[in-house]
């Protein structure tokens, strides 16, 4: 299935703009007939690298779209209509594209149209969408709206932990680069400058680190030239499926790494999975927007042969059993959701239990890595204050 946008115009003549899933641009259009809209101009959506596309919105960051969610189940629960909901909240918003956005949303449902609708035009996410319809139509808007901001926001704290798991030891790997940078490109010279005029011979360690210094004054500008140009290198080649998919496999075979990212991405699956299943809406397209939180594209395939095995009868957790990254709690809780009637309920638990085991595997690399990079940072920047420091001191003997 392929992403496309549309600009449309309704039968009264008014002007659509929105997204629409289908297997061609033909097939599209027709669906687009189906519904009453004139198509003026369609076009593929060009798909944006580990972007979860089922809970994006065009307007709203995902933390504004917690809070709008969240805000709209309050002022429900307090008595207000949905039209005085939406028209509080657009109030509230800080900036102008949320309060445009929402304010949209608020006329859509002024005009009768319903709220799955409304945020479906402005490009809130299918999860939210499909959620909110299923919330309508049983009456449980209220509880749904929540739900979807507690989904929302636990997916905004475990990217802050990786976040966190993974800036401290940049910053701190950066700094030790910097330092010796200016070392070898500032200092180490200007010692040489001193010592040539001794005439004496230079320790094997210092004549290293001038060789280095050497090279790096000469080359540096062809060394980040280089580094540039492998980079975007990278990013082109990754642009092809069939790379990415060999290296999301590269990734997963890897010993330890495999293991959190798959972690990682079950939680997710299942957070989505779970959510979907308990507000009502059908487990075939509860299937299909959850596997849009597959990052990893061999996992997003294997979600895809799953949906197509339970859609001929099949069981999603032994669909599950074919790639054997996927962990085999994960499985067995699953088949007991299956077979208990509670799948909904059991892959929320499953995402709660792998969502404590990465953030507590976070904790742990943190814990081991931050002493570890200060060590090979010191030892480093040690190694060329070493080198500098010995011809001083032979220096000083030598006049004594």
């Amino acid at each position: 299935m392929s992403l496309f946008t549309y600009e449309a115009l309704d039968r009264r003549g008014r002007r659509r703009r929105g997204e629409i899933e289908a297997s061609s641009e033909r097939a599209a259009r027709q669906a687009l007939r189906a519904q009453g809209l004139v198509v003026r101009r369609i076009a593929a959506e060009r798909p944006r690298k580990d972007e979860d596309r089922a809970l994006r919105t065009k307007g709203l960051s995902a933390e504004e779209t917690a809070i709008f969610l969240e805000q709209l189940a309050t002022l429900i629960a307090a008595g207000l209509t949905l039209v005085e909901a939406l028209e509080a909240i657009a109030s509230s918003m800080e900036g102008k594209r949320g309060r445009r956005v929402i304010a949209a949303v608020r006329q859509r449902v002024l005009e009768g149209s319903t709220l799955a609708a409304a945020l479906q035009e402005q490009r809130f996410g299918e999860i939210v969408c499909n959620m909110v319809a299923a919330g309508e139509e049983t009456g449980q808007l209220e509880a749904v709206a929540m739900r979807l901001s507690e989904l929302l926001a636990q997916r905004q704290q475990l990217r802050q932990e990786l976040l966190s798991a993974t800036l401290y030891p940049a910053i701190i790997l950066g700094f030790g680069v910097v330092v010796m940078l200016f070392l070898l490109a500032v200092v180490v010279p200007q010692v040489v400058a001193v010592f040539e005029h001794t005439g004496g011979e230079l320790p094997w360690l210092t004549r290293f680190v001038i060789a280095v210094s050497a090279f790096i004054r000469d080359q540096g500008g062809w060394m980040l030239l280089g580094v540039l140009v492998l980079v975007a290198a990278w990013r082109l080649a990754m642009r092809a499926p069939a790379l990415r998919v060999r290296r999301d496999r590269a990734y997963l075979a890897m010993p330890w790494l495999g293991s959190l990212l798959a972690r990682i991405e079950m939680a997710r699956f299942a957070r989505t999975l779970g959510m979907l299943l308990s507000g009502n809406v059908p487990v075939l397209s509860a299937l299909h927007i959850a596997n849009q939180s597959w990052g990893l594209l061999p996992l997003r395939a294997l979600g895809e042969e799953a949906r197509v095995r339970v859609r001929e009868g099949g069981s999603l957790a032994r669909a599950l059993q074919a790639h054997p990254r996927i962990p085999a709690l994960a499985r067995s809780m699953i088949e007991v959701g299956e077979k208990g009637g509670t799948l909904g309920a059991m892959l929320l638990r499953v995402a709660d239990h792998f969502e404590r085991e990465v953030s507590r595997t976070l904790k742990r690399m943190l814990t081991v890595a931050e002493p570890l990079l200060v060590l090979v940072m010191a030892v480093a920047v040690g190694v060329l204050a070493l080198a500098i420091l010995l011809p001083i001191v032979e220096m000083n003997e030598l006049i004594r």
